[in-house]
């Protein structure tokens, strides 16, 4: 069987179809089978996730429950306490009252009987007054000491948040470490109870080590966490996949399966990082966030979903293998690819005799259809008979072929002669166009003199969308020493445009013989283009006229996109301001001229819209927000240096798309002092 023959493709061409639609059919059974396996197993391992967030969430609150009462039964004693101080206290204040004792004789004694106090091994009593010093203590450590230096487990300062609370609503509460920090031995973490006696402005405190509080909520949390581990550990996901916790200090809450012990480790073969960093970024929000994750020199890949569980600083995870979720999707396409096989089997055989039948009368076209190149096309030539019978002889698809191949020969003839006409047209229609490309560019403006130059540094380009274009610019200098320059956009493109910037170009220059006023040249160029205008172009114009030794800027502008003015220093403004219309649209219309000062490095530049609708290949246009953003950053360039930059970032914006209008810049600039 030769691939080249016909037959042979009706033969290819049967059992590729068949092929390509066992596959197809493979394909999207195995795809969505694959679908909803995935789907299931993906929002089965999210249920467990939820779940185990949610049994966190309940355990870790009956353990704040715990800790909580505690906390206040701790609390409840030190009130107690404080209570018996605040009674004894008041008692000593009273024999003041009555004159039994002198104030520092009561105070003295009170000082005594709370540096006596005896109420627990951790457990003791102090005062302090209001310059933070304790006058009285149960521990001898804290006698004189200047309490301002101690935190509370805030950061605050612990005496004086407590004289201020304690002052303000009677009592307060507080946690901190002691000894300070910068004593030495180990820092433990103590609880007190703050109340002030107001008769002799001092707070009595009494305070107690908060370490059987810390310890009892330790040993609930391991507890815990250890129930939570026997849990994940006889928990299956999918067929092989298993849970594990990993808490923010780097340990594991629950391990992982012997097997699978180094995983955390493993780096992923796209991102570069461990599993690890990976769930390090995942969101705190508690949400449930799934990735891909494909160990780096193996054949494994898994399938991660995890929940930051912010109060124990957990993060809880599901690994399941990549092939669980993927495997009945795989054994559904191999049984399907069996039967597909020996059904594609059977119809190559079929289509292999029929294949014989259908291509032995087409040998004859095809060795008609080789000849024809051979021939001489623009001449007639008969058709050989064996080729003119065949459409009596088979009077269906090969016969109409037949048929279509003598038309052919017929059109392909005459079609041949009136190719070799019109090419030779064409030849000389594109002859043509080149010829008047040339005489446009011809038509602009050769550079100044270079004594003209070291005043004014000019630099202008245009860009035409075909050969010829429809946009203009022009510059010269007048009668009276002025710099006049004028960029201009016709209404239309090609020839007809190229013709009307022609005569445009040609009317500033005659108008300007004679008058130097930007807004009276304008009207003199409107009048003439609106006299005889049977098409109704006109063109968007602005003519400008510069005192190169003061400055002094003059300008009209007929419906053109305003120029824009550089400082040295990066600012920019626009000579904003619309003198008239159009030029060509109505004859005797008056022009309004505006004018201003153009200082030393400033640089004008103009442009026409071939620049702001540039487009890129997702037709987005370039923009004046983008164009204005540019010309910012090249106030200091040189004329030629900014109209190239900005050239070159239209270019990089279109990214190679077509030019769908011509593109004009004339940019001038005052040289520094």
């Amino acid at each position: 069987m030769r691939l080249t023959s016909l037959r042979s493709k009706i033969f290819l061409l049967v059992g590729l179809t068949l092929l390509i639609s066992a596959i197809a059919v493979m394909l999207v059974t195995e795809r969505d089978v694959k679908r909803t396996v995935v789907t299931s197993e993906e929002l089965a391992v999210r249920n467990v996730l939820n779940l185990l967030v949610r049994d966190s969430e309940a355990r870790w609150g009956s353990l704040l429950n715990d800790k909580i009462s505690t906390v206040r039964s701790s609390r409840q004693q030190l009130m107690q306490l404080g209570n018996t101080v605040r009674s004894v206290l008041a008692m000593y204040a009273a024999q003041v009252e009555r004159k039994e004792l002198s104030l520092s004789e009561a105070q003295g004694l009170a000082r005594e009987w709370v540096n006596d106090l005896s109420i627990g091994e951790e457990r003791f009593s102090f005062i302090f007054n209001h310059d933070l010093i304790a006058i009285a203590s149960g521990n001898s450590e804290w006698l004189g000491m200047n309490l301002s230096t101690l935190k509370d487990f805030k950061g605050r300062d612990l005496a004086a948040s407590a004289y201020q609370e304690a002052q303000t609503s009677g009592q307060s509460f507080a946690i901190y470490r002691w000894p300070p920090p910068g004593t030495a031995g180990k820092r433990e973490l103590r609880y007190a109870y703050f109340a002030y006696f107001e008769p002799w402005d001092w707070i009595f405190a009494v305070t107690d080590d908060a370490r059987q509080v810390s310890d009892q909520f330790d040993r609930r949390r391991q507890e815990m966490e250890h129930a939570i581990g026997e849990s994940l550990a006889s928990l299956t996901l999918a067929q092989s996949g298993f849970a594990f916790i990993a808490a923010d200090d780097g340990t594991l809450v629950s391990p992982l399966p012997s097997g699978h012990a180094g995983l955390l480790g493993d780096v992923d073969e796209e991102s570069g990082k461990t599993l690890r960093e990976l769930l390090d970024g995942i969101p705190s929000t508690g949400d449930v966030s799934s990735f891909g994750f494909t160990p780096r020199d193996t054949d494994d890949s898994w399938q991660i979903s995890s929940a930051y569980f912010k109060p124990l600083g957990w993060t809880i995870v599901a690994a399941v293998p990549s092939e669980d979720l993927t495997r009945a999707a795989t054994e559904l396409r191999n049984r399907l690819g069996m039967v597909f096989l020996a059904i594609l089997l059977v119809s190559l055989a079929i289509a292999w005799a029929f294949s014989v039948r259908l291509t032995r009368p087409l040998q004859q076209l095809s060795d008609f259809a080789r000849v024809l190149p051979e021939q001489d096309l623009s001449a007639a030539s008969p058709i050989p008979p064996h080729i003119a019978r065949l459409p009596q002889n088979q009077p269906d698809e090969v016969g109409r072929l037949a048929a279509t191949f003598m038309f052919m020969d017929k059109e392909l003839r005459e079609k041949v002669a009136k190719l070799v006409q019109e090419t030779s047209s064409r030849e000389r229609f594109e002859s043509e166009l080149n010829i008047a490309h040339g005489i446009q560019m011809g038509l602009l403006p050769i550079p100044l003199p270079a004594s003209i130059l070291k005043k004014i540094d000019l630099y202008a380009t245009m860009i035409p969308a075909k050969e010829v274009g429809g946009d203009l610019y022009d510059y010269f200098m007048l009668p009276d020493g002025r710099l006049c320059f004028a960029i201009g956009d016709v209404s239309d493109k090609g020839v007809p445009a190229a013709l009307f910037m022609a005569v445009t170009r040609t009317l500033i220059r005659a108008s300007a013989e004679d008058e130097t006023s930007p807004a009276l040249l304008m009207e003199r160029v409107n009048n003439r283009l609106s006299e005889n205008n049977p098409n109704l172009m006109f063109v968007t114009l602005i003519l400008a006229v510069l005192d190169l030794a003061s400055g002094e800027l003059q300008w009209a502008n007929a419906g053109h996109p305003s120029p824009c003015v550089l400082s040295a220093g990066g600012d920019w403004r626009l000579l904003e301001g619309r003198s008239g219309p159009a030029c060509g649209v109505m004859e005797g219309v008056p022009y309004k001229q505006f004018s201003t000062i153009l200082e030393p490095g400033e640089t004008i530049v103009g442009f026409t819209d071939g620049v702001t609708e540039a487009l890129d290949p997702d037709g987005h246009l370039y923009g004046e927000p983008r164009l204005y953003a540019l010309l910012t950053g090249t106030g200091s360039d040189t004329a030629q240096s900014t109209t190239s930059t900005l050239l070159d970032d239209v270019r990089a914006f279109a990214q190679g798309t077509e030019q769908s209008d011509d593109i004009t810049l004339i940019a001038a600039k005052r040289p520094a002092p």
